[in-house]
């Protein structure tokens, strides 16, 4: 289904300054494509750009799209690109590490100057606005978020996180658009009426390519966001010059205008809806409040993306990387601050993304160089907060000093399309060439019932919660078969097994002995053959 192609060219190193031409080259074809998209001159699959214009791409091939799009839910994800590279320890700061401190004299978070996650983790103290979000449950980190034999270049590297490669794969397709059967033969003569995904921002537009044609649209720039919701057209028919030509191309425009399908739907969701909060300057903030414009006007769209870029910071960290996290970390605050006013918030599930790390030593620049693992942040009401998997080992980097991952980034893909939007394992797998494990960080996955349905199949609050030395889980089947229910703590290393045999229809109540357990908040997660359901109790002593 997929389309395949290797190369055995080795990627040259251009992870630091020093290594010179090989950096330089890979830097500038990284901008080159970035200006490429922005002035409309790289066209691919089924785009098309007339010259002098803004670009505006449909989305390929998509049977995701088309599964999300026949959901019965309105379940959103909006996925933050960090461009660049960010530094991940200087974001979640191993504050009790003292080789973190040994390897970045200059750079190093003090420790007390960190937002608490835990005992041994802290924010980088710029991202205070979101001490709120963590406090009430609201966000999710996963530590040191990778992928084997991790490629150090820009370019490729944002290939393989936007096509859920492998390191030496090289796809054509993305992971959201990835073309799994043949769903909807109608699809293409009868679309909907609203885009299935939406991009705003300069990233690689591979993240919905598919096989064959599809509906949707990418604006690789604020700006041309803001022409479209105020319907203005995309393509000036006066800006030709005076000759037989001019009037061709006059005429090419007014055409590509006119077949502009989506323009109306995005400019009557926006125009439905206002901004309830102030958001920060720059363009990543514009993006983002203009997302929860036509989230709340409800355009429909499935998923969104939104790029910022300046995460490659060779040099001078210090001060960039902190305007950079308090930004993006405002901006997620008003963004739900935005989504709860309207009550929103609770099906909208942002989840962060960068190409790669930074090193775990600075250099001699004031800056980070490539790097590998970073953390990766989920923010939404559906998240069950906390931190997930092993944190960073710098006491144990591969052969080239750099961090190991210990969490594989597909496995948050996998959570995400499982536990949010509901797709089944085998779809799920299909679209990442592989099985990946499920990190119980999500709450409730969607119903896909049909409509007027009643959902009667359910994972309730354990009772009491919080509790002292044991509770109650309850969950009711509405068909006989495998169940399985067990405890996890925030790491998502296995507590207990409670359940694991077939049970029949009905309401089950099952006993959880915790008086062994420290106090701290734990998950329950339940399968069955009707679906997966996740919750979260509290233990006190």
């Amino acid at each position: 289904m997929c389309d395949h192609h290797r190369t055995t060219k080795p990627s040259p190193r251009a992870i630091a300054l020093e290594h010179g031409e090989a950096h330089d080259h890979d830097h500038a074809a990284w901008t080159r494509r970035d200006f490429l998209v922005r002035s409309g001159l790289a066209v691919a699959g089924g785009g098309a750009m007339l010259a002098g214009s803004m670009p505006v791409r449909a989305l390929e091939p998509s049977a995701l799209l088309q599964q999300l799009a026949a959901l019965d839910t309105d379940r959103v994800l909006v996925i933050l690109q960090l461009g660049g590279g960010n530094d991940g320890l200087n974001t979640v700061v191993p504050k009790t590490n003292d080789l973190y401190y040994q390897r970045r004299p200059t750079l190093a978070i003090a420790a007390n100057e960190t937002v608490a996650l835990d005992t041994d983790y802290g924010l980088h103290p710029a991202m205070q606005s979101l001490e709120p979000t963590w406090g009430e449950g609201g966000m999710a980190v996963v530590h040191n978020v990778g992928y084997p034999d991790a490629n150090l270049s820009h370019f490729r590297a944002t290939d393989i996180w936007l096509s859920a490669s492998d390191s030496e794969e090289y796809l054509t397709t993305g992971w959201a658009g990835r073309s799994l059967e043949t769903l909807f033969p109608d699809f293409e003569t009868a679309p909907p009426a609203f885009p299935p995904a939406v991009q705003i921002g300069t990233s690689n537009p591979l993240l919905f390519r598919g096989q064959s044609a599809g509906y949707g649209m990418a604006l690789f720039d604020t700006e041309l966001f803001l022409q479209i919701v105020q319907g203005e057209p995309v393509y000036d028919p006066a800006a030709v010059p005076p000759t037989p030509w001019g009037d061709e191309l006059a005429f090419l425009r007014t055409v590509a205008n006119d077949s502009f399908r989506y323009a109306d739907a995005i400019s009557q969701a926006y125009e439905a809806a206002s901004n309830a909060t102030e958001y920060p300057e720059g363009n990543m903030p514009a993006s983002l409040a203009g997302c929860a414009r036509l989230i709340k006007g409800g355009l429909g769209a499935r998923i969104y993306l939104v790029s910022v870029g300046g995460f490659d910071t060779h040099a001078n960290q210090a001060d960039e990387h902190a305007l950079l996290l308090q930004q993006v970390s405002e901006t997620v605050a008003a963004f739900y601050a935005d989504l709860a006013a309207t009550g929103d918030a609770d099906r909208v599930l942002t989840m962060t993304f960068s190409e790669f790390g930074r090193r775990i030593e600075e250099n001699g620049s004031d800056g980070t160089d490539h790097g590998t693992a970073a953390p990766l942040f989920l923010f939404g009401g559906g998240v069950i907060g906390g931190l997930y998997g092993d944190g960073p080992d710098l006491a144990s980097p591969d052969p080239n000093g750099n961090l190991v991952h210990s969490t594989d980034f597909r496995s948050v893909y996998a959570t995400v399309l499982q536990e949010w939007f509901g797709l089944e394992e085998a779809v799920t797998t299909s679209i990442l060439g592989g099985s990946f494990g499920i990190i119980p960080m999500l709450a409730d996955p969607v119903a896909t019932e049909p409509e007027g349905v009643p959902l009667t199949f359910g994972l309730e609050q354990n009772s009491p919660n919080p509790f002292g030395s044991s509770t109650q889980i309850r969950f009711t089947l509405t068909e006989a078969g495998l169940v399985r229910l067990q405890v996890f703590d925030l790491q998502g290393r296995l507590i207990s097994t409670l359940v694991n045999e077939a049970r029949a229809a009905g309401q089950h109540h099952i006993p959880f002995d915790a008086d062994a357990l420290p106090s701290g908040t734990y998950l329950y997660r339940l399968e069955a053959p009707e679906g997966v359901r996740t919750s979260r109790m509290t233990r006190v002593r």
